[in-house]
């Protein structure tokens, strides 16, 4: 193992927004993974399989640390066991789980929930720490502890490259980042801010699943309306049309509405560097005229994405949490808010696409059903994760109870699987 461990740009974003969560009274920046298991599989046995893993990967019990130079502060002497919890099955357990802190501060980043259900069956809840790695990389990883036949990078390989430009293009490119918030800021996004402040500091989530038949249709209708590849077009589309019309029924229309789209920095196939964040975000922005249709939705879409490619901003945001990895997470939270004035974006949006072929068993037991979970940072308070599961689509729906109520949420998510399925 290396003797230092730097967080990347987008490590350090996510210890930010996990620093932003809990100031806030909210559990932190965790992500969480549900494995519906057919068989019970043996608490001791998947403990001793974390313990040979971390011995070969102290990071996985590193703490993020560094007052100038972000890095892991890796264990000194035996390494902390992560949590193998057991449960028996009750309802709001998952959630109530999701909402459980992680403690970063002394090397916890992941543990494991075991909830026994009726039939012999199981659940296994992975969560883990944001910072540690993304989804991709958290679905490689759940293959690793769950199956002896899946490699794990050697230890000197599992570190982040830093992008490598001159200076002067260095600033060149993240003042044209800095240009596009300017240029959105003209009609500055607005959330729906605390609506309920005597609800919980709590994360609530529901799955929404699709048959492999309307997996088939819903695709049907990405190609006919955004051509080739284009399943996450047309699911951000989708969500940012029901976003709108969700403002619009709680009376609070926004000016526009900004939606980060994740974009991954690994090569495709790869899984190095494997504990870490490797991706960065493009932004859009779509004004409440140009919401009317799918199809005209999708000209914005396609229109900003070509021009933002051309401009080199998916460099630039990277370049963007590098430079600034430095900043204190106040600072750097107070930097990222300015520029939209106060708002982050109005959306949290994910598409980790399939499920990595390697999850199929764990720990000998089939996984019969796959769920992404993930925090969300307080403004916008909602969001939504796009997955597949053996051909068919899951969209995990989230929100943060102060800005939204189950119910609204709930037609929220009813009017995205219908539009959906008829555009």
């Amino acid at each position: 193992m290396p003797a230092k461990l730097p967080l990347s740009g987008c490590d350090n974003l996510m210890v930010s927004f996990d620093y932003e969560l809990r100031r806030q009274g909210y559990a932190g920046n965790s992500c969480q993974v549900v494995l519906e298991l057919a068989t019970a599989i043996a608490p001791e046995a998947l403990r001793k399989r974390i313990a040979d893993l971390i011995i070969r990967y102290p990071i996985l019990c590193a703490r993020p640390g560094g007052v100038v130079f972000p890095e892991w502060k890796l264990p000194r002497g035996e390494a902390p066991m992560p949590q193998v919890r057991v449960h028996r099955d009750e309802p709001g357990l998952r959630e109530k789980i999701c909402n459980e802190p992680l403690a970063l501060k002394r090397g916890e980043l992941f543990r494991f929930d075991l909830i026994e259900r009726d039939g012999g069956r199981m659940d296994v809840v992975f969560t883990w720490a944001h910072a540690l790695m993304d989804a991709n990389s958290a679905e490689h990883f759940l293959a690793v502890v769950g199956r002896e036949d899946v490699p794990l990078p050697a230890p000197e390989r599992i570190l982040p490259q830093r992008p490598q430009k001159p200076l002067k293009e260095r600033f060149q490119l993240i003042q044209k980042n800095i240009l596009q918030l300017d240029e959105f800021c003209k009609a500055a996004p607005r959330t729906v801010g605390v609506r309920r402040p005597e609800a919980p500091a709590a994360l609530r989530y529901r799955v929404e699943k699709f048959s492999v038949e309307e997996t088939k249709q819903i695709r049907a209708h990405g190609a006919r309306l955004c051509g080739v590849l284009s399943d996450a077009q047309y699911h951000s589309v989708v969500s940012v049309m029901e976003l709108h019309r969700l403002h619009q029924r709680v009376g609070r229309p926004s000016p526009s509405y900004v939606l980060p789209v994740p974009v991954g920095m690994r090569p495709k196939g790869k899984v190095e560097p494997l504990f870490t964040n490797q991706v960065t975000m493009l932004m859009l922005q779509f004004l409440p005229e140009q919401l009317d249709s799918v199809t005209q939705a999708v000209a914005t879409l396609k229109s900003q994405t070509e021009k933002s490619m051309r401009a080199g901003l998916v460099d630039s945001g990277v370049l963007l949490l590098e430079t600034f990895r430095f900043m204190p997470h106040l600072i750097f939270m107070a930097f990222l808010k300015h520029g939209l004035r106060g708002e982050i974006c109005s959306l949290f949006y994910g598409n980790t696409a399939a499920v990595s072929p390697l999850v199929t068993t764990f720990m000998g037991a089939t996984i019969e059903d796959f769920a992404h979970v993930a925090a969300i940072t307080p403004s916008p308070g909602i969001g939504v994760i796009f997955y597949y599961f053996r051909g068919a689509m899951r969209v995990t729906v989230l929100h943060l109870e102060r800005y939204f109520s189950s119910a609204e949420v709930d037609e929220f998510a009813a009017g995205l699987r219908a539009r959906l399925l008829n555009p």
